[in-house]
């Protein structure tokens, strides 16, 4: 895979990540309120709610990761991201219940998969 694959790949994951976030922050408060940039993100990071983002977060490390690295093989990598995108995966059914309210989620989800193709 050359390196401008692995960077098309990476856009897509981030701009994945960032609908699923802002979807989550949608439904996050409507239940507690308005919350701060700082606060959302603690709770982001420390509530296991949102668990399910972080292999998410760990492939586009990976992926920042092989373009510092001289010999890198981004097989792996990409093999990581075709099956966390496969609708059976449990990160893919999550994503299934999102794309069924947000039209945003929805597109850059096929994106990623097809960027991941």
């Amino acid at each position: 895979m050359a390196a401008a694959d692995t960077d098309t790949i990476r856009a897509a994951l981030l701009a994945l990540h960032r609908e699923l976030v802002e979807e989550e922050r949608r439904r996050y408060e409507k239940i507690h309120g308005r919350q701060s940039g700082a606060d959302f993100l603690q709770t982001l990071i420390a509530d296991p709610a949102f668990a399910w983002l972080a292999p998410l977060t760990t492939l586009i490390v990976r992926l920042d990761e092989l373009e510092e690295a001289q010999d890198a093989e981004p097989g792996a990598v990409l093999a990581a991201t075709r099956s966390l995108l496969a609708a059976d995966s449990p990160f893919g059914r999550r994503c299934a219940e999102l794309l069924q309210s947000n039209p945003d989620v929805a597109f850059t989800y096929a994106a990623a998969r097809r960027a991941a193709q």
